[in-house]
Protein backbone atom coordinates (compact mmCIF):
# COMPACT_ATOMS: atom_id res chain seq x y z
CA UNK A 1 0.00 0.00 0.00
CA UNK A 2 1.08 3.49 -0.48
CA UNK A 3 1.42 6.14 2.16
CA UNK A 4 -0.24 8.97 2.25
CA UNK A 5 -0.97 11.04 4.71
CA UNK A 6 -0.30 8.35 7.47
CA UNK A 7 -2.79 6.22 6.10
CA UNK A 8 -2.35 2.88 4.02
CA UNK A 9 -4.04 4.03 0.74
CA UNK A 10 -4.27 0.89 -1.73
CA UNK A 11 -2.60 1.18 -5.36
CA UNK A 12 -5.14 1.65 -7.89
CA UNK A 13 -4.60 -1.89 -9.11
CA UNK A 14 -6.00 -3.02 -4.82
CA UNK A 15 -8.68 -0.84 -5.30
CA UNK A 16 -9.94 -1.94 -8.31
CA UNK A 17 -9.84 -6.06 -6.77
CA UNK A 18 -11.15 -4.65 -3.79
CA UNK A 19 -14.14 -3.46 -5.17
CA UNK A 20 -14.08 -6.32 -7.35
CA UNK A 21 -13.97 -8.58 -4.17
CA UNK A 22 -16.55 -6.93 -2.84
CA UNK A 23 -18.93 -6.64 -5.31
CA UNK A 24 -19.19 -11.04 -4.39
CA UNK A 25 -19.24 -11.00 -0.88
CA UNK A 26 -21.49 -7.70 -0.32
CA UNK A 27 -24.86 -9.64 -1.45
CA UNK A 28 -24.15 -12.59 0.57
CA UNK A 29 -23.85 -10.94 3.80
CA UNK A 30 -26.50 -8.62 3.25
CA UNK A 31 -28.51 -10.97 3.38
CA UNK A 32 -26.69 -11.95 7.00
CA UNK A 33 -26.52 -8.39 8.12
CA UNK A 34 -28.75 -7.29 11.32
CA UNK A 35 -31.87 -5.31 10.78
CA UNK A 36 -30.22 -2.41 12.93
CA UNK A 37 -26.97 -2.45 11.74
CA UNK A 38 -26.77 0.65 9.56
CA UNK A 39 -23.52 1.98 8.44
CA UNK A 40 -21.75 1.36 5.29
CA UNK A 41 -24.89 -0.56 3.79
CA UNK A 42 -26.39 -0.68 0.10
CA UNK A 43 -29.98 1.06 0.71
CA UNK A 44 -29.24 2.18 4.35
CA UNK A 45 -28.66 5.64 6.08
CA UNK A 46 -28.02 7.46 8.92
CA UNK A 47 -31.47 8.72 8.61
CA UNK A 48 -33.04 5.52 8.88
CA UNK A 49 -30.89 4.54 12.29
CA UNK A 50 -32.13 7.84 13.70
CA UNK A 51 -35.73 6.88 12.72
CA UNK A 52 -35.07 3.43 14.33
CA UNK A 53 -34.57 5.40 17.50
CA UNK A 54 -36.78 7.89 17.39
CA UNK A 55 -39.37 5.27 17.06
CA UNK A 56 -37.78 3.38 20.28
CA UNK A 57 -38.39 5.97 22.51
CA UNK A 58 -40.89 8.32 21.24
CA UNK A 59 -43.49 6.47 23.51
CA UNK A 60 -41.40 5.76 26.55
CA UNK A 61 -38.48 7.12 28.09
CA UNK A 62 -35.86 4.94 28.15
CA UNK A 63 -31.73 4.78 29.96
CA UNK A 64 -29.47 4.67 27.04
CA UNK A 65 -26.28 3.41 26.32
CA UNK A 66 -24.02 5.87 23.91
CA UNK A 67 -21.19 4.41 22.77
CA UNK A 68 -18.10 4.24 20.67
CA UNK A 69 -15.95 1.30 19.39
CA UNK A 70 -12.17 2.22 19.85
CA UNK A 71 -10.09 2.57 16.97
CA UNK A 72 -12.19 -0.21 15.30
CA UNK A 73 -10.61 -0.28 11.58
CA UNK A 74 -7.14 -0.17 13.25
CA UNK A 75 -7.79 -3.24 15.98
CA UNK A 76 -9.91 -5.71 14.31
CA UNK A 77 -8.32 -9.35 14.97
CA UNK A 78 -7.17 -10.66 11.58
CA UNK A 79 -7.56 -14.19 12.51
CA UNK A 80 -10.62 -13.77 14.10
CA UNK A 81 -12.07 -11.54 10.78
CA UNK A 82 -10.81 -14.65 8.23
CA UNK A 83 -12.73 -17.13 10.41
CA UNK A 84 -15.89 -15.32 9.82
CA UNK A 85 -15.57 -14.48 6.05
CA UNK A 86 -17.18 -17.22 4.65
CA UNK A 87 -15.71 -17.00 1.01
CA UNK A 88 -13.59 -19.56 -1.48
CA UNK A 89 -10.18 -20.17 -0.54
CA UNK A 90 -8.52 -18.36 -2.97
CA UNK A 91 -10.55 -14.96 -1.73
CA UNK A 92 -9.62 -15.65 1.31
CA UNK A 93 -6.29 -15.66 0.40
CA UNK A 94 -6.15 -12.22 -0.86
CA UNK A 95 -8.10 -10.62 1.85
CA UNK A 96 -5.39 -11.91 4.36
CA UNK A 97 -2.61 -10.55 2.20
CA UNK A 98 -4.40 -7.13 1.89
CA UNK A 99 -4.79 -7.36 5.92
CA UNK A 100 -1.21 -7.99 6.10
CA UNK A 101 0.50 -6.13 3.53
CA UNK A 102 1.64 -3.13 5.73
CA UNK A 103 2.34 0.50 4.94
CA UNK A 104 4.85 2.79 4.04
CA UNK A 105 5.32 5.91 6.20
CA UNK A 106 7.91 8.26 5.62
CA UNK A 107 9.97 5.35 3.64
CA UNK A 108 9.65 3.26 6.62
CA UNK A 109 7.88 0.10 6.21
CA UNK A 110 5.35 -0.94 8.93
CA UNK A 111 3.60 -4.05 8.92
CA UNK A 112 -0.28 -4.23 9.98
CA UNK A 113 -0.93 -6.71 12.88
CA UNK A 114 -4.57 -5.66 13.07
CA UNK A 115 -7.15 -3.89 11.68
CA UNK A 116 -8.60 -3.24 7.92
CA UNK A 117 -6.83 -1.24 4.79
CA UNK A 118 -7.09 1.85 6.00
CA UNK A 119 -8.41 3.73 2.67
CA UNK A 120 -9.89 0.26 1.57
CA UNK A 121 -12.75 0.06 -0.40
CA UNK A 122 -13.33 -3.34 1.10
CA UNK A 123 -12.52 -2.17 4.64
CA UNK A 124 -16.12 -1.23 6.04
CA UNK A 125 -17.61 -4.41 4.40
CA UNK A 126 -14.96 -6.48 6.95
CA UNK A 127 -15.41 -4.51 9.81
CA UNK A 128 -19.27 -5.01 9.47
CA UNK A 129 -18.56 -8.47 8.78
CA UNK A 130 -16.27 -8.49 12.05
CA UNK A 131 -19.28 -6.88 14.36
CA UNK A 132 -22.09 -8.97 12.61
CA UNK A 133 -23.73 -11.05 15.55
CA UNK A 134 -23.10 -8.12 18.38
CA UNK A 135 -25.83 -7.01 18.69
CA UNK A 136 -28.27 -10.75 18.31
CA UNK A 137 -25.90 -12.48 20.47
CA UNK A 138 -26.59 -9.20 23.17
CA UNK A 139 -29.97 -8.88 22.60
CA UNK A 140 -30.83 -12.81 22.88
CA UNK A 141 -29.23 -12.45 26.32
CA UNK A 142 -32.68 -11.96 27.60
CA UNK A 143 -35.82 -13.07 28.06
CA UNK A 144 -38.36 -11.98 25.24
CA UNK A 145 -40.51 -11.34 28.08
CA UNK A 146 -40.52 -10.91 31.58
CA UNK A 147 -42.97 -11.70 34.47
CA UNK A 148 -43.67 -8.58 36.44
CA UNK A 149 -44.22 -8.41 40.12
CA UNK A 150 -47.93 -7.67 40.01
CA UNK A 151 -48.00 -11.58 38.21
CA UNK A 152 -48.71 -10.45 34.33
CA UNK A 153 -46.02 -10.53 31.43
CA UNK A 154 -43.96 -7.19 30.27
CA UNK A 155 -43.78 -8.25 26.68
CA UNK A 156 -41.02 -6.59 24.23
CA UNK A 157 -38.38 -7.04 27.13
CA UNK A 158 -35.19 -7.40 25.14
CA UNK A 159 -33.31 -4.09 25.05
CA UNK A 160 -33.24 -2.27 21.40
CA UNK A 161 -29.73 -2.07 20.00
CA UNK A 162 -28.73 0.10 16.88
CA UNK A 163 -25.18 0.24 15.10
CA UNK A 164 -23.99 2.81 12.99
CA UNK A 165 -20.67 1.29 12.03
CA UNK A 166 -18.37 1.88 14.98
CA UNK A 167 -20.92 3.64 17.03
CA UNK A 168 -24.03 2.12 18.67
CA UNK A 169 -26.58 2.79 21.30
CA UNK A 170 -28.51 0.04 23.73
CA UNK A 171 -31.75 1.25 25.03
CA UNK A 172 -34.47 -0.03 27.38
CA UNK A 173 -36.09 1.26 30.12
CA UNK A 174 -34.46 -0.54 32.71
CA UNK A 175 -30.97 0.84 34.20
CA UNK A 176 -29.73 -2.76 35.75
CA UNK A 177 -30.63 -4.04 31.86
CA UNK A 178 -28.46 -0.96 30.20
CA UNK A 179 -25.33 -1.86 32.53
CA UNK A 180 -25.53 -5.78 31.27
CA UNK A 181 -25.52 -4.64 27.59
CA UNK A 182 -22.59 -2.80 28.44
CA UNK A 183 -21.09 -5.75 29.92
CA UNK A 184 -21.59 -8.45 27.29
CA UNK A 185 -20.68 -5.65 24.73
CA UNK A 186 -17.75 -5.58 25.68
CA UNK A 187 -16.74 -8.94 26.56
CA UNK A 188 -18.10 -9.69 22.98
CA UNK A 189 -15.72 -6.90 21.70
CA UNK A 190 -12.92 -8.64 23.11
CA UNK A 191 -12.47 -11.57 21.06
CA UNK A 192 -12.77 -9.58 17.91
CA UNK A 193 -10.26 -7.24 19.33
CA UNK A 194 -11.85 -4.44 20.32
CA UNK A 195 -12.78 -2.36 22.67
CA UNK A 196 -15.61 -0.15 23.75
CA UNK A 197 -13.95 3.78 23.99
CA UNK A 198 -14.59 5.33 27.75
CA UNK A 199 -14.21 8.97 26.56
CA UNK A 200 -16.94 8.56 23.78
CA UNK A 201 -19.05 6.22 25.87
CA UNK A 202 -21.78 7.53 28.24
CA UNK A 203 -25.08 5.81 30.45
CA UNK A 204 -28.12 8.56 30.08
CA UNK A 205 -31.63 8.71 30.47
CA UNK A 206 -33.88 10.25 27.55
CA UNK A 207 -36.04 12.72 29.18
CA UNK A 208 -34.29 12.88 32.77
CA UNK A 209 -31.04 13.41 34.69
CA UNK A 210 -29.45 10.41 36.14
CA UNK A 211 -26.86 10.04 38.55
CA UNK A 212 -24.26 7.28 36.73
CA UNK A 213 -21.16 6.31 38.98
CA UNK A 214 -21.52 9.31 41.35
CA UNK A 215 -21.74 11.73 38.24
CA UNK A 216 -24.93 13.69 37.22
CA UNK A 217 -25.52 13.06 33.57
CA UNK A 218 -27.74 15.39 31.60
CA UNK A 219 -30.89 13.93 29.75
CA UNK A 220 -31.03 13.14 26.50
CA UNK A 221 -27.73 12.13 23.69
CA UNK A 222 -26.00 12.63 20.72
CA UNK A 223 -26.21 10.27 17.54
CA UNK A 224 -24.18 10.54 14.49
Amino acid sequence: RDEKRGLGIPTMKDRVMQALVKSALEPYWEAQFEGTSYGFRPGKSAHDAISVIFNAINKKAKYVLDADIAKCFDKINHDYLLSKVDCPYNIKRIIKQWLECGVMDNGIFEETNSGTPQGGVISPLLANIALHGMIKEVENHFPSTKLKEDGTRKTRYRPKIIRYADDFVALHEDYDVILQCKTLIAQWLDKVGLKIKPSKTRICHTLKDVEVNGKMENAGFDFL
